[in-house]
């Protein structure tokens, strides 16, 4: 089925999109379609990731695939101008996504080849106020019945358990919006807009700003040290620049090390939102800084990203296979 990669309305040819007028590139209906829906409540960090992991996504290509990262039609302006330049060069944390009311959603588009195959990458990139206030019927989210991959920010400094934890360790988001409901509303939202024939989708629970949990293992108290100071836990490594394609060993283990941690954190209802969603699930562990970040800026020791590929190649071994 060929959808527009903006309104999702059927499209033949390239060209402006009859329903909704967009400028759907060849590269798009002659090439592999992945569509990938980053979400989640305010502040989660939905921007930086998509910042950080597209710009480890381009070194990654060259080095690993030896294919060039293309953006299509106005990408590349609007990705410098929104993540890269205020990420890497004024050194600044990104502004919020303006909400739908305010600025209408339109999709990141990439080329490349990955494992001989050409790909074209959809990036849909939304406000968490819009998962907060929009009904999940509105056509807004209709993008959401059609994506390949569902991704769900979660703030662990938001989840129960971890805040009480680290309470004067680090920041503890105040106000900042309510990253289950937010998940519970996106799936919602997907449910409302599933059509038959759309793709086979899977939803990527991620725990952002990974780092603050990995600061868990400075404390003395038992079982926080154990979990995070085991040896070769995936915890404490990134494989995904060095493995060419998904590492499905490393995905099951980290998958089981998470479920166990969320456990002994008692974000049980997180894990009850996932089985319900419908639709297969898979655990993620990322942080785009690699630190906290300073009121407004990013901290002295730069941008250390961890684990910031996992969710882009687990979309692509989905979609065409991996070796």
């Amino acid at each position: 089925m060929t959808v527009c990669p903006r309104c999702y309305a059927h499209v033949g040819v390239s060209g402006a999109c009859a329903q909704c007028g967009f400028d759907v590139p060849i590269e798009w209906l002659t090439s592999t379609q992945l569509g990938i829906a980053i979400t989640g409540a305010r502040t989660a960090g939905k921007s930086v990731l998509i910042g950080v992991m597209m710009d480890q996504f381009e070194y990654f290509l060259g080095q690993q695939h030896q294919s060039f990262l293309t953006p299509l039609g106005d990408t590349k302006e609007r990705f410098d101008h929104k993540y890269r330049e205020p990420l890497y060069e004024q050194r600044n944390l990104l502004k919020p996504t303006p909400p739908a009311e305010q600025e209408e959603l339109e999709p990141l588009l990439w080329s490349f080849e990955y494992g001989g195959q050409r790909v074209c990458l959809s990036i849909m990139d939304a406000a968490g106020e819009d998962f907060e206030s929009l009904a999940p019927t509105d056509s807004r989210f209709r993008y959401l019945g059609f994506a390949d991959l569902i991704v769900a920010l979660v703030d662990p400094l938001k989840v129960p358990g971890v805040s009480a934890v680290l309470e004067g360790v680090v920041t503890v988001p105040r106000g900042s919006g309510h990253d289950l409901e937010v998940m519970r509303a996106v799936l919602a939202a997907r449910a409302a807009h599933r059509q038959q024939g759309g793709p086979d989708q899977v939803l990527g629970i991620v725990l952002s700003k990974f780092d603050v949990l990995q600061r868990m293992r400075e404390l003395s108290a038992t079982p926080w040290q154990s979990i995070f100071n085991r040896p070769g836990s995936t915890l404490q490594r990134d494989p995904s620049m060095v493995s060419a394609f998904d590492n499905r060993d490393d995905a099951d283990l980290l998958q089981h090390e998470l479920h166990g941690l969320l456990g002994q954190l008692g974000a049980s209802m997180l894990l009850a939102a996932a089985s319900d969603a419908q639709i297969p699930y898979r655990l993620f562990a990322t942080s785009a800084l690699g630190s906290e970040p300073n009121a407004s800026t990013i901290g002295r020791g730069g941008i250390v990203p961890f684990r910031v590929l996992d969710v882009l190649q687990a979309g692509l071994t989905k979609k065409i296979g991996g070796n």
